[in-house]
């Protein structure tokens, strides 16, 4: 039969070896990837349980039916006995792919597992063996009681597989505190973890607990234990593992006030979880109690004496009690088991400078440089270590030749200050090349877009924005000559006159303003007189004639008295205004103009008050670059005092 060369072994009734190979030919065989060659597969392994389970029922029925039947003759239709049938005509009634040929001499009932086989009700009742599983704790944790239910046909159906996984993920969405080990033999099954590859978003925000106790590395209360809850006694063991969880997730968030309270709810419960104690320690670090960590820490080393984080907690402890020794002990025992524990290392370290032990603190910060080369503290501690070592030779009056010194010197980390400047500058970039690098791209695109909306580099703009507002005294023509447009003016006129020529602005039918200087015949004439905005005057200064576009006020001042002091801002002289001053003198024969005089190319605008020149707006995402940028540079300025003590180190 081609059954068993599909699943490459010789024929067998055993359905545990049919199912080994059957897994082992998965491996090459999957579904996404040879979906035609896993067809083959499952529809040979069908078969194959098939034929097994049917000769185990033969099997059976050989040794119990001489025992139910005995004394029976089985007749058939038309009243002779039948034969008896031989195991190769038996074999014979079946078809590899088509089943019974024709009913055998024993009839076997399957009416009664019509309903067991439809694929919805095997589907929830495989479900409903799950939910029996994780009530019963015990069961829950233990791996081989999932590993025999995932073991079970509905499972390795394909045809029900798809659905199976997806009643079984909503389950586990609000029934997820299960073992890692549970959560690795649901994947192998299920192939979850094919999933998440292809679309991990979706999958996070459809299951965001699956995920998260399945796959997330991060996320620590996945990784907690619960074997020791079998010493709990009859809890609710889902409550108490809902605090746990949400205690962890309160320290995550440094919400303080609600790990306490999780905590206290969970410890209700049970009070001799190495997790909760160890956040319970935690908790009390941060709020600065010694006093409860360090029985905490106490509880922790009686439970888990192997472990390292009841020392951790207690060396700290020790050290700011200043039992340094203590301390030491503790740190040791760390470092024993986990050697490259940098921040027992720092810690010991420190605890030795303080004793004294200068040559052992060296050593516990030098293993750090070898972990890390880049971290600045362990450099700076070690120039710290350096510098007494340097002291305590002086103190001892050490002899030698100014190249023996030198070399002492080297030996005890001595560094020039080109060399600590290099370094400083090596660490600085190191640590922090990516906020270096976003620092500049913000600035070009801040620059870029300054710029673009409103015509000035940042610089500039930012300079115009707090300069001072000042209005510049004009005294002589030659200052007035020196002043640009746009400028704030304060200037006192002789000898002024009003020349009767109006400025008048006026819209067109687009809502267009159009500004014109009009005779004030001229004015009257067209009717526009409302539509006056200022009133053209002249006067002298240090014998040099500026004109002056003035209100009514200013205009009736300089007509009673020739001579007026005023502010205004210095406008550039247009075509329109030229024209009509030379129409002017052309109309006044007894004008001082009259005599060829040259006109200026500036006037003073007075009809309003000078004010500072209005900057264009900036657009709100300019103000959201700015707040990026300034995030980089607390960054990056945060790094730079640190490593600056590393060059300030003498």
């Amino acid at each position: 039969m081609r059954v068993w060369e599909i699943l490459g072994i010789d024929p067998t009734h055993e359905v545990s070896a049919i199912k080994k190979a059957y897994a082992a030919k998965l491996k090459i065989h999957h579904p996404e990837d040879d979906p035609d060659g896993y067809q083959r597969l499952r529809e040979a392994y069908d078969q194959a349980i098939k034929l097994a389970k049917r000769q185990q029922k033969q099997t059976s029925r050989a040794t119990e039916e001489p025992e139910a039947f005995a004394g029976l003759e089985i007749e058939q239709e038309d009243g002779t006995e039948t034969e008896d049938i031989t195991p190769d005509e038996e074999a014979g009634l079946y078809d590899e792919d088509d089943g019974p040929r024709r009913i055998p001499r024993m009839v076997v009932w399957q009416e009664r597992d019509k309903e067991r086989d439809d694929p919805g009700s095997q589907a929830e009742h495989f479900i409903g063996q799950v939910e029996r599983l994780y009530r019963d704790f015990p069961s829950r944790i233990e791996t081989t009681k999932w590993a025999a239910l995932l073991n079970s046909d509905v499972v390795w159906n394909i045809h029900l597989q798809n659905g199976i996984s997806g009643l079984l993920l909503d389950f586990l969405e609000k029934h997820y505190f299960l073992p890692k080990e549970v959560w690795k033999l649901l994947d192998s099954a299920f192939h979850w973890s094919g999933l998440v590859a292809e679309d991990k978003e979706s999958f996070s925000e459809q299951y965001p607990k699956v995920y998260a106790y399945a796959f997330a590395q991060s996320y620590e209360a996945a990784n907690m234990g619960y074997s020791l809850l079998l010493g709990a006694g009859e809890i609710d063991h889902e409550a108490y593992l809902r605090y746990r969880e949400e205690a962890w997730l309160a320290l995550m968030n440094h919400d303080l006030p609600a790990a306490q309270h999780s905590l206290e709810k969970a410890r209700d419960f049970f009070e001799a979880d190495p997790d909760v104690i160890r956040m319970v320690a935690e908790c009390g670090w941060r709020l600065g109690e010694p006093e409860r960590v360090l029985a905490m820490s106490d509880r922790l080393i009686q439970l888990c004496p192997d472990q390292a984080d009841g020392y951790w907690y207690r060396s700290r402890i020790w050290m700011q009690d200043g039992r340094l020794a203590e301390a030491v002990q503790d740190l040791q025992r760390i470092l024993s088991q986990l050697p490259d524990h940098m921040l027992a290392l720092s810690l010991a370290g420190t605890c030795y400078k303080k004793l004294g032990n200068l040559e052992k603190a060296k050593e516990m910060f030098q293993r750090i440089l070898v972990l890390d080369a880049n971290d600045i503290d362990a450099v700076l501690a070690l120039a710290e270590i350096n510098a007494l070592m340097i002291k305590d030779l002086r103190a001892r009056r050490v002899k030698g030749s100014r190249s023996v010194r030198k070399r002492l010197y080297r030996e005890l980390g001595k560094a020039p200050l080109l060399k600590r400047l290099k370094q400083a500058a090596y660490f600085f970039v190191s640590n922090k090349w990516f906020s270096l690098i976003c620092i500049v791209a913000l600035h070009l695109w801040i620059a870029s877009s300054f710029v673009k909306h409103t015509g000035e580099t940042p610089l500039a703009y930012w300079s115009e924005a707090v300069r001072p507002f000042k209005i510049m005294n004009v005294s002589s023509a030659s200052k007035w000559e020196l002043l640009a447009p746009e400028e704030a003016v304060r200037v006192k006129l002789a000898d002024a006159s009003y020349m009767a020529i109006q400025e008048v602005k006026v819209k067109d039918g687009s809502g267009k303003e159009t500004t014109m200087y009009l005779s004030l015949d001229e004015a009257k004439k067209q009717g526009l007189q409302s539509n006056i905005t200022g009133h053209l005057c002249m006067g002298y200064l240090d014998g040099k004639a500026i004109f002056v576009v003035g209100n009514y006020k200013q205009t009736k001042e300089i007509y009673d008295f020739q001579r007026i002091e005023l502010e205004g801002t210095l406008r550039s002289m247009p075509e329109e205004l030229k024209t009509e001053i030379e129409n002017w003198k052309n109309r006044s024969s007894k004008s001082a103009l009259s005599k060829p005089l040259p006109i200026s190319d500036k006037y003073i605008d007075a009809t309003a008050k000078p004010s500072k020149k209005a900057l264009p707006s900036l657009p709100l995402r300019i103000y959201f670059y700015l707040f990026i940028l300034a995030l980089f540079y607390v960054s990056a300025l945060r790094e730079l005092r640190r490593v600056s003590k590393l060059v300030g180190y003498n």
